[in-house]
């Protein structure tokens, strides 16, 4: 039969970072072969997914510095593939086994790059056994949704060595009609930051992991009104046709109740570094703001959300680790307005599938995200898309897994009937 598998292979490969990551390789009966790598992130949340790595001493590993994930390749070639092999693709079946083999809430068994790559693959094949792309295949009618862009300009945090406390300085350009224009603003844009940034003296020729530029400002506001002056001078009116997103990521610089800044030095409280992030807010064209608060710090978001001076989107990736356990009680306690999807937070493609779902069913916006270390894979975007998720976040306009993406979107916008999302 054309549609059974017939073969299956993991194998070990590289990211955007020239780490070790999981590629899967599903072959079908028709000679059809479908292949899936999984991205893996630099600044994680406790409550992810496990990402199995090797962590050991041999030969092979201790040139990868413990990082290298043989053993779960090894799960997908030794206990995944016979349990495949000759059977149909199913994507909930498939899902449904690897929970069953292994019954850890965090995949912590088999690895959740194992269980992300096989479970891929499968909705990958069964797209194919249906004549469908990804995105036609969760959505097989009417327009597609095209998602907004969230596109990185700078870059800090664990992106780029602490270039600034915050991890990331964005642009959404919401004023674009098509995606395709859109996208051409934030090139300019991120062409303008180079340009500007050198003339101000700034090294502005290197990039961080997703493709921003490191630029070491001495404070979050000073980022934010070199933004906005980049996306004046290429002729765009920030605030109303382009705006700023912030990536805090307050995990990483939280210790003990406090928040420390490791360019200021300065130590602040919860409610002290509340204060700062509401001036930030009052004073910078900004309507995005991802992780303002630690992931645990669920009171702080709490005020927070109360006490905003503006209407904005507030984000949680680290708070919500696309688990619907904590997006429930974020939902409960109006922790926040808005979630971020990574796919390998969660480590099922059904399973991430029903926190976006249930997000958007409670009102929130919903991000689909690519990671830090990236691979030439485009099918976030076909799930951003197929999802009607709204916004999509795969980082700067540099590096071929970043385009590789964004590259994707171009394609299906020319060639489907699509909407391009309005999300403000």
């Amino acid at each position: 039969m054309t549609a059974i598998i017939t073969d299956l292979i993991g194998l070990q490969v590289l990211d955007s970072r020239g780490r070790p990551t999981v590629c899967v390789r599903m072959t079908l009966g028709d000679g059809s072969i479908h292949k899936v790598s999984v991205p893996s992130g630099a600044s994680t949340g406790q409550h992810e997914a496990v990402e199995l790595r090797d962590n050991g001493t041999s030969h092979a590993e201790r040139f990868f510095e413990g990082k290298s994930v043989y053993q779960a390749v090894a799960n997908i070639n030794e206990i995944i593939r016979p349990e495949l092999i000759n059977t149909v693709p199913n994507t909930q079946r498939t899902d449904a086994l690897l929970i069953g083999i292994d019954t850890t809430d965090r995949h912590e068994i088999l690895g959740a790059n194992a269980t992300l790559a096989v479970s891929l693959v499968t909705a990958k094949a069964v797209a194919h056994i249906q004549e469908l792309s990804l995105a036609r295949f969760y959505q097989p009618t009417g327009a597609l949704r095209i998602p907004m862009p969230m596109v990185n300009i700078l870059s800090g945090g664990a992106h780029a060595n602490g270039a600034l406390d915050i991890q990331d300085v964005l642009v959404i350009p919401h004023g674009a009609t098509t995606f395709s224009q859109a996208l051409s603003w934030v090139v300019a844009i991120r062409d303008a930051a180079a340009r500007i940034g050198a003339a101000q003296g700034y090294v502005t020729n290197l990039i961080a992991d997703e493709g921003g530029l490191g630029i070491p400002f001495e404070s979050s506001s000073q980022a934010c009104a070199f933004v906005t002056e980049c996306i004046e001078a290429v002729g765009l009116a920030p605030g109303q046709e382009v705006s700023i997103a912030l990536d805090i990521a307050a995990t990483q610089f939280y210790d003990r109740g406090n928040y420390v800044s490791r360019s200021s030095g300065k130590t602040f409280t919860a409610q002290q570094w509340h204060e700062q992030l509401i001036t930030l807010l009052s004073s910078h064209p900004i309507i995005s703001i991802e992780d303002p608060f630690a992931e645990d710090d669920w009171n702080s978001w709490e005020t927070f959300m109360r006490l905003l001076p503006k209407p904005i989107q507030v984000v949680g990736d680290d708070l919500f680790t696309t688990n619907l356990g904590r997006l429930w009680r974020g939902i409960e306690n109006k922790s926040a307005n808005s979630i971020l999807i990574k796919p390998n937070q969660n480590g099922l493609v059904t399973q991430t599938h029903d926190v976006l779902n249930h997000a958007q069913e409670h009102g929130f916006t919903t991000i689909v995200s690519a990671r830090s270390g990236e691979t030439e894979d485009s099918w976030l975007a076909d799930l951003a898309t197929g999802w009607g998720a709204g916004q999509i976040k795969v980082g700067s306009t540099h590096g071929s897994e970043r385009t590789a993406k964004w590259n994707r979107l171009l394609e299906l916008e020319a060639t489907e009937e699509t909407v391009f999302s309005k999300p403000f």
